[in-house]
């Protein structure tokens, strides 16, 4: 019996580790199957999360070697810094208007767009979508966001980054503005983009100025 028994443990153990190369658990539940991904251009290095067929990036975007900072609203590419501080830019990434952001992503990966965004909705199981997406409640303002119990599940690492509406900085702390690569159709100097925020389980769809700044999450060609 010790021996069936111990046999029994060790076929569990098999398939416990074949799961976890697989990125799945053997419960059925998927489990982020994560990687590195170093940016030539300038030596940055990000973490990267696989959904489905899709690779993202699983932090905001720090390029700026070619794009100049600004202070103020442009239709010409720009960055800013998140909360309009320098310091914030290693943890919560750069704040791009489209101009910047349509081009900004290493070669090998694009800004997404609306339909990248929907797979990447789509492969995530389960209720709030963006709790799961989002990470680091203590940097969250206290809100539904950060109460649900898959807060932080999926491996995307969302962060309140905020944004700039080309004369003041807003919402960091609280919002998560990304960029996606589709123009708004019904005017040109707009762009769609998606949102997470601290009071909501759930990702959110608007469109804004090009001007703007908003985060970018590159996915991979």
């Amino acid at each position: 019996m010790k021996r069936f028994i111990s046999l029994i443990l060790l076929v569990f153990a098999g398939v416990l580790s074949y799961a976890g190369n697989i990125g799945f658990d053997v419960f059925g539940c998927a489990s982020p199957d994560t990687s590195r991904f170093v940016d030539s251009r300038d030596g940055n290095t990000y973490r990267t999360v696989k959904f489905g067929n899709q690779v993202w990036m699983a932090e905001n975007l720090r390029y700026s070697k070619d794009i100049p900072l600004g202070t103020s609203k442009s239709n010409k590419p720009h960055v800013y810094n998140p909360n309009g501080s320098s310091q914030n830019v290693e943890t919560y990434g750069l704040l791009y208007n489209w101009y910047a952001a349509e081009t900004a992503c290493p070669e090998g990966w694009h800004l997404p767009t609306v339909s990248d965004w929907r797979m990447l909705k789509n492969a995530i199981s389960g209720d709030n979508v963006g709790s799961q997406l989002a990470s680091k409640p203590e940097l969250w303002n206290d809100g539904l966001l950060e109460r649900s119990t898959s807060f932080g599940k999926s491996g995307f690492s969302v962060l309140p980054a905020g944004s700039f509406d080309g004369k003041s900085y807003g919402n960091f702390g609280s919002f998560a503005y990304f960029w996606t690569a589709n123009e708004y159709e019904y005017y040109s100097g707009n762009a769609y983009f998606r949102y997470i925020y601290y009071n909501y389980g759930g990702v959110v769809s608007n469109y804004s100025s090009k001007s703007d700044g908003f985060s970018v999450r590159c996915v991979k060609d």
